[in-house]
Protein backbone atom coordinates (compact mmCIF):
# COMPACT_ATOMS: atom_id res chain seq x y z
CA UNK A 1 0.00 0.00 0.00
CA UNK A 2 1.50 3.38 -0.77
CA UNK A 3 2.10 6.37 1.53
CA UNK A 4 -0.76 7.95 0.43
CA UNK A 5 -3.36 4.72 0.60
CA UNK A 6 -2.60 4.55 3.94
CA UNK A 7 -3.32 7.45 4.95
CA UNK A 8 -6.33 7.59 2.97
CA UNK A 9 -7.08 4.07 4.71
CA UNK A 10 -6.08 5.96 8.32
CA UNK A 11 -8.53 8.68 7.85
CA UNK A 12 -11.61 6.73 6.83
CA UNK A 13 -11.20 4.78 10.29
CA UNK A 14 -10.59 7.94 12.23
CA UNK A 15 -14.30 8.72 10.64
CA UNK A 16 -15.60 5.78 11.48
CA UNK A 17 -14.70 5.43 14.96
CA UNK A 18 -15.63 8.94 14.98
CA UNK A 19 -18.75 8.20 13.55
CA UNK A 20 -19.37 5.48 16.59
CA UNK A 21 -18.47 7.47 18.95
CA UNK A 22 -20.97 9.92 18.67
CA UNK A 23 -23.72 7.81 17.98
CA UNK A 24 -22.82 5.77 20.95
CA UNK A 25 -22.44 8.82 23.42
CA UNK A 26 -26.07 10.29 21.42
CA UNK A 27 -27.56 7.26 22.41
CA UNK A 28 -26.40 7.17 26.54
CA UNK A 29 -27.48 10.71 26.58
CA UNK A 30 -30.65 10.08 25.15
CA UNK A 31 -31.64 7.27 27.44
CA UNK A 32 -29.91 8.95 30.38
CA UNK A 33 -32.36 11.99 29.57
CA UNK A 34 -35.25 9.51 31.16
CA UNK A 35 -33.53 9.63 34.65
CA UNK A 36 -33.17 13.66 34.86
CA UNK A 37 -36.09 13.85 37.07
CA UNK A 38 -35.47 10.80 39.08
CA UNK A 39 -32.07 12.66 39.29
CA UNK A 40 -33.40 15.73 40.61
CA UNK A 41 -35.66 14.00 43.32
CA UNK A 42 -32.66 12.02 44.51
CA UNK A 43 -30.93 15.05 44.96
CA UNK A 44 -33.72 16.79 46.77
CA UNK A 45 -33.93 13.77 48.75
CA UNK A 46 -30.25 14.31 50.31
CA UNK A 47 -28.30 12.51 48.03
CA UNK A 48 -24.73 14.12 46.84
CA UNK A 49 -25.22 16.38 43.91
CA UNK A 50 -22.57 15.61 42.25
CA UNK A 51 -22.17 11.57 42.81
CA UNK A 52 -25.77 11.47 41.34
CA UNK A 53 -24.82 12.92 38.76
CA UNK A 54 -21.29 11.23 37.80
CA UNK A 55 -23.31 7.99 38.42
CA UNK A 56 -26.49 8.32 35.98
CA UNK A 57 -23.85 9.94 33.66
CA UNK A 58 -22.06 6.50 33.46
CA UNK A 59 -22.28 4.61 29.79
CA UNK A 60 -23.59 1.11 31.91
CA UNK A 61 -26.35 3.36 33.49
CA UNK A 62 -29.27 3.58 31.18
CA UNK A 63 -33.33 2.89 30.91
CA UNK A 64 -34.02 -0.37 30.49
CA UNK A 65 -37.41 -0.91 28.77
CA UNK A 66 -37.69 -3.99 27.67
CA UNK A 67 -36.89 -5.27 30.95
CA UNK A 68 -38.89 -3.33 32.27
CA UNK A 69 -41.86 -4.40 30.72
CA UNK A 70 -41.13 -8.20 31.11
CA UNK A 71 -41.18 -7.37 34.91
CA UNK A 72 -44.22 -5.45 34.41
CA UNK A 73 -45.67 -8.53 33.10
CA UNK A 74 -44.19 -11.15 35.48
CA UNK A 75 -46.68 -13.72 37.47
CA UNK A 76 -45.15 -15.22 40.47
CA UNK A 77 -47.59 -18.17 40.77
CA UNK A 78 -47.17 -19.54 37.06
CA UNK A 79 -43.65 -20.38 37.98
CA UNK A 80 -43.10 -23.93 38.32
CA UNK A 81 -41.01 -24.65 41.13
CA UNK A 82 -40.68 -28.65 40.77
CA UNK A 83 -37.18 -29.44 39.59
CA UNK A 84 -35.82 -28.28 42.28
CA UNK A 85 -36.79 -31.15 44.29
CA UNK A 86 -34.98 -33.17 41.67
CA UNK A 87 -32.29 -35.86 43.06
CA UNK A 88 -29.34 -33.57 41.44
CA UNK A 89 -30.59 -30.20 43.04
CA UNK A 90 -30.82 -32.04 46.67
CA UNK A 91 -27.42 -33.78 45.93
CA UNK A 92 -26.09 -30.34 45.40
CA UNK A 93 -28.20 -28.60 48.74
CA UNK A 94 -26.84 -31.63 50.94
CA UNK A 95 -22.70 -30.80 49.41
CA UNK A 96 -23.70 -27.27 50.20
CA UNK A 97 -25.12 -27.65 53.24
CA UNK A 98 -21.57 -30.01 54.61
CA UNK A 99 -19.17 -27.28 52.99
CA UNK A 100 -21.02 -24.03 54.86
CA UNK A 101 -21.84 -26.18 58.03
CA UNK A 102 -20.90 -23.70 60.71
CA UNK A 103 -22.83 -20.71 59.63
CA UNK A 104 -25.91 -22.64 59.37
CA UNK A 105 -25.27 -24.08 62.51
CA UNK A 106 -24.47 -20.84 63.82
CA UNK A 107 -27.64 -19.36 62.37
CA UNK A 108 -29.86 -22.16 63.59
CA UNK A 109 -28.31 -21.86 67.26
CA UNK A 110 -28.54 -17.90 67.23
CA UNK A 111 -32.14 -17.41 65.32
CA UNK A 112 -34.01 -20.84 65.72
CA UNK A 113 -33.65 -21.32 61.94
CA UNK A 114 -33.07 -24.80 60.65
CA UNK A 115 -30.57 -24.84 58.20
CA UNK A 116 -32.71 -27.25 55.65
CA UNK A 117 -34.95 -24.29 55.16
CA UNK A 118 -31.99 -21.64 54.88
CA UNK A 119 -30.44 -24.35 51.98
CA UNK A 120 -33.75 -24.46 50.38
CA UNK A 121 -34.41 -20.52 50.30
CA UNK A 122 -30.55 -20.48 49.01
CA UNK A 123 -31.33 -23.42 46.67
CA UNK A 124 -34.41 -21.23 45.26
CA UNK A 125 -33.31 -17.85 44.71
CA UNK A 126 -30.01 -18.20 43.12
CA UNK A 127 -29.41 -21.80 42.51
CA UNK A 128 -26.76 -22.06 46.25
CA UNK A 129 -25.42 -18.66 45.25
CA UNK A 130 -24.49 -20.04 41.55
CA UNK A 131 -26.65 -17.51 39.38
CA UNK A 132 -26.40 -13.78 40.88
CA UNK A 133 -26.36 -12.25 37.17
CA UNK A 134 -29.33 -10.69 35.48
CA UNK A 135 -30.35 -6.98 35.17
CA UNK A 136 -28.73 -3.97 36.77
CA UNK A 137 -30.43 -3.42 40.09
CA UNK A 138 -29.37 0.14 39.52
CA UNK A 139 -30.91 0.55 35.81
CA UNK A 140 -34.24 -1.64 36.50
CA UNK A 141 -34.92 0.50 40.03
CA UNK A 142 -34.40 3.92 38.11
CA UNK A 143 -36.49 2.88 35.11
CA UNK A 144 -39.18 2.14 37.06
CA UNK A 145 -38.76 4.81 39.19
CA UNK A 146 -38.82 6.96 36.77
CA UNK A 147 -41.75 6.16 35.10
CA UNK A 148 -43.28 8.70 37.79
CA UNK A 149 -42.98 11.60 35.49
CA UNK A 150 -45.46 11.72 33.35
CA UNK A 151 -43.00 12.45 30.47
CA UNK A 152 -41.20 8.90 30.86
CA UNK A 153 -44.46 7.40 31.57
CA UNK A 154 -46.05 8.30 28.49
CA UNK A 155 -42.58 7.24 26.08
CA UNK A 156 -43.15 3.68 28.09
CA UNK A 157 -46.30 2.72 27.29
CA UNK A 158 -45.79 4.02 23.92
CA UNK A 159 -43.47 1.26 23.79
CA UNK A 160 -45.08 -1.84 25.67
CA UNK A 161 -49.13 -0.94 25.22
CA UNK A 162 -47.99 -2.26 21.46
CA UNK A 163 -47.29 -5.81 22.41
CA UNK A 164 -49.87 -6.95 25.41
CA UNK A 165 -53.02 -6.58 26.53
CA UNK A 166 -52.99 -4.23 29.29
CA UNK A 167 -55.40 -1.86 29.58
CA UNK A 168 -54.52 1.89 30.15
CA UNK A 169 -56.14 2.28 33.29
CA UNK A 170 -54.12 -1.32 34.38
CA UNK A 171 -50.67 0.55 33.32
CA UNK A 172 -51.52 3.62 34.93
CA UNK A 173 -52.45 1.52 38.52
CA UNK A 174 -49.45 -0.17 38.35
CA UNK A 175 -47.11 2.49 37.11
CA UNK A 176 -48.45 4.85 40.58
CA UNK A 177 -47.66 1.81 42.73
CA UNK A 178 -44.76 0.71 41.19
CA UNK A 179 -42.71 3.67 40.76
CA UNK A 180 -43.14 4.72 44.42
CA UNK A 181 -42.26 1.23 45.40
CA UNK A 182 -39.08 1.17 43.43
CA UNK A 183 -38.37 4.77 44.12
CA UNK A 184 -37.80 3.90 48.09
CA UNK A 185 -36.22 1.07 47.10
CA UNK A 186 -33.48 3.00 44.69
CA UNK A 187 -32.81 5.02 47.89
CA UNK A 188 -32.07 2.04 50.09
CA UNK A 189 -29.48 0.41 47.34
CA UNK A 190 -27.81 3.57 46.94
CA UNK A 191 -27.81 4.53 50.73
CA UNK A 192 -26.16 0.63 51.29
CA UNK A 193 -24.04 0.56 48.75
CA UNK A 194 -22.42 4.17 50.00
CA UNK A 195 -22.46 2.41 53.13
CA UNK A 196 -20.26 -0.24 51.65
CA UNK A 197 -18.42 1.54 49.19
CA UNK A 198 -19.61 -0.64 46.34
CA UNK A 199 -19.74 0.31 42.96
CA UNK A 200 -23.57 0.40 42.04
CA UNK A 201 -23.62 0.22 38.63
CA UNK A 202 -21.63 -3.61 38.68
CA UNK A 203 -24.77 -4.62 41.13
CA UNK A 204 -26.88 -7.22 39.31
CA UNK A 205 -29.62 -9.25 40.61
CA UNK A 206 -33.38 -9.80 39.47
CA UNK A 207 -35.98 -7.66 37.82
CA UNK A 208 -37.28 -6.44 40.82
CA UNK A 209 -34.08 -5.14 41.89
CA UNK A 210 -33.18 -7.94 44.84
CA UNK A 211 -29.56 -8.58 44.82
CA UNK A 212 -27.38 -11.20 46.24
CA UNK A 213 -27.51 -14.87 47.43
CA UNK A 214 -30.73 -14.71 49.28
CA UNK A 215 -32.22 -11.85 46.46
CA UNK A 216 -32.55 -9.51 49.69
CA UNK A 217 -34.53 -6.04 48.16
CA UNK A 218 -32.17 -3.18 49.14
CA UNK A 219 -35.13 -1.88 51.72
CA UNK A 220 -34.57 -5.38 53.38
CA UNK A 221 -30.86 -5.47 53.23
CA UNK A 222 -30.71 -2.18 55.24
CA UNK A 223 -33.26 -3.59 57.84
CA UNK A 224 -31.99 -7.54 58.41
CA UNK A 225 -28.89 -8.07 56.52
CA UNK A 226 -26.14 -9.31 58.74
CA UNK A 227 -22.42 -9.47 58.63
CA UNK A 228 -21.97 -13.07 59.11
CA UNK A 229 -18.39 -13.51 58.77
CA UNK A 230 -17.16 -10.73 61.32
CA UNK A 231 -15.17 -8.63 58.28
CA UNK A 232 -16.78 -5.65 59.27
CA UNK A 233 -18.78 -5.95 55.93
CA UNK A 234 -22.58 -6.57 54.94
CA UNK A 235 -22.00 -8.60 51.27
CA UNK A 236 -24.93 -10.51 50.69
CA UNK A 237 -22.34 -12.28 48.24
CA UNK A 238 -20.93 -13.96 50.98
CA UNK A 239 -22.07 -16.89 51.88
CA UNK A 240 -21.64 -16.80 55.56
CA UNK A 241 -23.63 -13.16 55.43
CA UNK A 242 -26.65 -14.52 53.36
CA UNK A 243 -26.76 -17.42 55.40
CA UNK A 244 -27.13 -15.83 58.98
CA UNK A 245 -29.21 -12.74 57.05
CA UNK A 246 -31.99 -15.07 55.92
CA UNK A 247 -32.02 -16.65 59.39
CA UNK A 248 -32.48 -13.14 60.58
CA UNK A 249 -35.21 -12.42 58.34
CA UNK A 250 -37.21 -15.61 59.13
CA UNK A 251 -37.39 -14.84 63.05
CA UNK A 252 -38.50 -11.23 62.35
CA UNK A 253 -41.59 -12.43 61.50
CA UNK A 254 -41.96 -14.68 63.57
CA UNK A 255 -39.97 -18.36 62.82
CA UNK A 256 -39.13 -20.13 66.04
CA UNK A 257 -37.70 -23.37 66.66
CA UNK A 258 -40.44 -26.41 66.54
CA UNK A 259 -42.70 -23.94 64.85
CA UNK A 260 -46.15 -25.65 63.42
CA UNK A 261 -46.23 -25.72 59.27
CA UNK A 262 -49.08 -23.13 59.45
CA UNK A 263 -46.89 -20.69 60.73
CA UNK A 264 -44.08 -21.52 58.47
CA UNK A 265 -46.33 -20.85 55.74
CA UNK A 266 -47.21 -17.15 56.66
CA UNK A 267 -43.69 -16.66 57.66
CA UNK A 268 -42.20 -18.03 54.19
CA UNK A 269 -44.63 -16.09 52.73
CA UNK A 270 -43.17 -13.10 54.03
CA UNK A 271 -40.23 -13.73 51.92
CA UNK A 272 -42.09 -14.35 48.53
CA UNK A 273 -45.63 -13.76 47.92
CA UNK A 274 -46.28 -16.82 46.36
CA UNK A 275 -47.68 -20.22 47.69
CA UNK A 276 -46.09 -22.23 44.63
CA UNK A 277 -42.60 -20.61 46.21
CA UNK A 278 -43.41 -21.41 49.59
CA UNK A 279 -44.91 -24.89 49.11
CA UNK A 280 -41.44 -25.63 47.11
CA UNK A 281 -39.30 -24.05 50.14
CA UNK A 282 -40.97 -26.50 52.78
CA UNK A 283 -40.87 -29.32 50.53
CA UNK A 284 -36.94 -28.25 49.50
CA UNK A 285 -36.36 -28.73 53.36
CA UNK A 286 -38.12 -32.03 53.78
CA UNK A 287 -36.23 -33.95 51.68
CA UNK A 288 -33.35 -32.51 53.03
CA UNK A 289 -33.97 -34.05 56.42
CA UNK A 290 -34.33 -37.23 55.18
Amino acid sequence: MTPTKTIVFMFGLLIMAFFFFTQTVGYAKKRNTYFETLQESLIKDGFDKHTIIRLYSHPKVYFETKKASLFLFHREAVLNYDHFTSPGNIQKSRKYMAKHKPDLLRAERTYGVNKEIITAIILIETKLGTRLGGPSVLNMLSTVASLSDPDVRNMFWGKVSKSNKLTKKKFENWVGRKSKWAYNELKAFLTYTTREKMDPSRIYGSYAGAMGIPQFMPSNILAFAKDGNNDGRVDLFNHADAIMSVATYLKHYGWHSGIKRKRAVNVIYRYNHSRPYVDAVLKVASLLKT
